[in-house]
């Protein structure tokens, strides 16, 4: 998994694809070379090719083996719409894999199941990013999609080249589910990284020492909230139609990963709201920070303002200009009036701090 880091790339605004359109259309921001790779294995051997968009896919395939391929860059819509063809995809779902940011959903078929979905992870930069996958499961083979040619599924492909835990026994659904968990895995990353963080905002809210930024930080976290949410509950959703699907593509001593995956999802689910809640009590608690702090401020000025005003009078009375005042031609009325301001402001001084006012 990668480490993760906040907050959430903004993404570009997207171009929508027109069922009357002729041609696909790849709605995303990622313009990265396209890289295709196939796997092929069986519990004895396995094979690692890579292929050019121009290369016949169904060729490659070999029966009584597992096949992967795998698909890094989407810009190539052609190459796209020629798998969704050998595959015997609807258009609408061509589409989907296509539509970055597309909604979270399990497609299921008589010969087919589809995911589609978005991850969240740390692509060495500073800011976290969102990328577009999609999972198709068949017999006898999977096909993956993501937007970049980030290793999202590389300790994937060198779990089979390695044979690890004896991964080549299985069949090619068990492949869809470990893939599937990687995306998940993914999310938990997002979601622990996100839960520090909202522990280090709330120390800073704690020991008086927000920074200037801080207001909008917690924003953003509420909007990271929000999206994360916004891609895994139709997910959560959808995960049961697997439980009921008839395809037979899920093998019957596989099916408890199905519950495994809705377990993690529902986790998932939990831990968002958890930070949900978090972000709300931390807003609650900055704002009455400020609040306390505005307070403190107030209560100073008024002490001043308190000390201050008494003087103001004594200061304005013997600051008028009569002709006839007999402290104007007093030999000691200057040491006098700094007396009685000294005494005044001890004695105001003194009812403050009596009645805890400076507290």
């Amino acid at each position: 998994m990668h480490k993760q880091a906040f907050p959430l790339r903004k993404q570009k605004k997207a171009v929508k694809n027109d069922l009357l359109a002729e041609d696909f259309v790849y709605t995303g921001y990622r313009r990265e070379k396209v890289q295709i790779t196939l796997l092929r294995y069986n519990e004895q051997a396995c094979s690692r090719q890579s292929l050019t968009p121009d290369d016949d896919f169904t060729a490659a395939f070999r029966p009584g083996k597992v096949n992967w391929l795998h698909v890094s860059g989407l810009s190539d819509t052609a190459l796209v719409a020629r798998i969704g063809k050998m595959l015997h995809m609807h258009p609408t779902d061509v589409q989907d894999i296509l539509t970055a940011q597309h909604i979270a959903k399990i497609e299921l078929y008589s010969d087919k199941t589809i995911l589609v979905v978005d991850t969240f992870y740390d692509a060495g930069q500073k800011e976290l990013q969102q990328e577009h996958i999609c999972v198709i499961l068949g017999k006898e083979y999977v096909v993956s999609f993501q937007e970049s040619g980030l290793p999202l599924f590389d300790n994937v492909m060198n779990a089979l080249s390695k044979n690890t835990a004896l991964v080549r026994r299985q069949s090619a659904d068990y492949l869809f589910f470990l893939l599937i968990n990687n995306v998940l895995g993914n999310y938990l990353d997002v979601v622990a990284a996100f839960e520090d963080e909202l522990e280090k905002m709330e120390d800073e809210v704690l020991t008086g020492e927000p920074g200037k930024d801080f207001g909008n930080r917690i924003q953003e976290s509420r909007r990271n909230c929000l999206l994360l949410k916004k891609s895994v509950l139709p997910l959560k959703e959808d995960c049961s139609k697997m439980l009921h699907n008839g395809n037979n593509l899920i093998r019957e001593d596989n099916r408890v990963y199905l519950n495994d995956l809705e377990d993690r999802i529902g986790f998932i689910m939990q831990s968002i709201e958890m930070c949900r809640e978090s972000v709300s009590s931390l807003l609650d608690l900055y704002f009455s920070d400020n609040a306390l702090r505005m307070n403190g401020i107030m209560k100073q000025l008024t002490i001043v303002s308190t000390l201050f005003i008494p003087l103001t009078f004594v200061v304005g009375v013997w600051g008028m200009n009569f002709r006839v005042m007999p402290e104007l031609k007093w030999t000691y009325g200057y040491l006098m009036a700094w007396i009685v301001m000294l005494v005044i402001a001890v004695v105001v001084w003194w009812l403050i701090r009596r009645q805890r006012w400076n507290r």
